[in-house]
């Protein structure tokens, strides 16, 4: 009798375990990708241009702010999962560049529907497209949380004067595993992700910025992917930052602006709880 009741909760919590993981299959691709539809449509804003580029039947949409510094630098902004792109126009009107947001496919005013291999396919041909007005001394691209694995792969592919990436990972699987341990995230996860594969091929100046707090990514799989980057690198730790709250430190705005505009940085004292690494 024993032996019965002991084999059925097996049973049991085998099927629930099964159930599960085809759950998590099913389910990959909204756990992922969380688009946000606002479209943004009239903003009415002179410093900000509306732009659009078309990918066989998908038309890819987004905005350009500061169209008239577009002789100087162009920062190309790849966003986190869930993220409202449009949402970040104001913060970076202030920097002496364009800066050139696209919603990914079947996120805001994009159509189609997001993926791995789509969402890396767009992002070189919004870059083809752009380097035919920008010389690559003059793009940086800037990856944030999910992004930064798209601004990895661009720089990986293309040519570019440097790229930024925020609260960045070493993979998407690598994220899942820590999140569910107990289950085979590599037999079934679509979108990997391998940040880490790509930092081997970057040949650009990278800044790396990840709080200690973050909670999401985990300061681990950051430090795992600067292990994997090759060339030049500047890391910039935040220990009270967490995922979602980076950008409100002050120590964030100036790694970037020294970055991009190097030649008018002011030198900066880091902080309590702040690090700056270069080499």
């Amino acid at each position: 009798m024993k032996m019965n009741l002991l084999l059925q909760l097996f049973l049991y919590g085998a099927i629930f375990y099964v159930l599960c993981m085809i759950f998590m299959y099913l389910r990959q691709d909204s756990l992922l990708f969380y688009p946000n539809l606002a479209r943004h449509e009239g903003h009415g804003d002179e410093r900000v241009v509306d732009c659009s580029f078309h990918r066989g039947a998908v038309t890819l949409r987004g905005w350009l702010v500061n169209p008239g510094l577009a002789q100087e630098k162009l920062l190309m902004y790849y966003g986190g999962n869930a993220e409202d792109v449009f949402l970040n126009v104001d913060e970076f009107k202030d920097i002496h560049a364009a800066t050139l947001f696209v919603a990914y496919r079947g996120y805001g005013p994009s159509g189609g529907r997001p993926g791995e291999a789509e969402i890396f396919a767009d992002a070189l041909a919004v870059i083809d497209d752009m380097r035919s007005r920008y010389s690559p001394e003059q793009v940086f691209l800037i990856g944030r949380s999910l992004g930064s694995g798209v601004a990895c792969y661009v720089a990986s592919r293309r040519e570019v004067q440097g790229a930024i990436l925020v609260t960045p990972y070493d993979s998407i699987e690598n994220v899942a595993k820590s999140h569910y341990p107990w289950l085979p995230v590599a037999l079934f996860l679509r979108h990997r992700f391998a940040s880490f594969e790509f930092a081997r091929d970057i040949r650009c100046p990278l800044l790396v910025v990840y709080g200690g707090e973050d909670k999401v990514i985990g300061p681990g799989r950051t430090e795992n992917l600067i292990r994997h980057i090759r060339g030049q690198k500047e890391i910039v730790f935040l220990a009270s930052a967490d995922h979602g709250t980076i950008d409100m430190y002050p120590a964030y705005w100036q790694a970037i602006l020294r970055f991009i505009n190097p030649e008018n940085a002011v030198a900066a004292e880091p902080q309590p709880g702040e690090s700056v690494q270069k080499n």
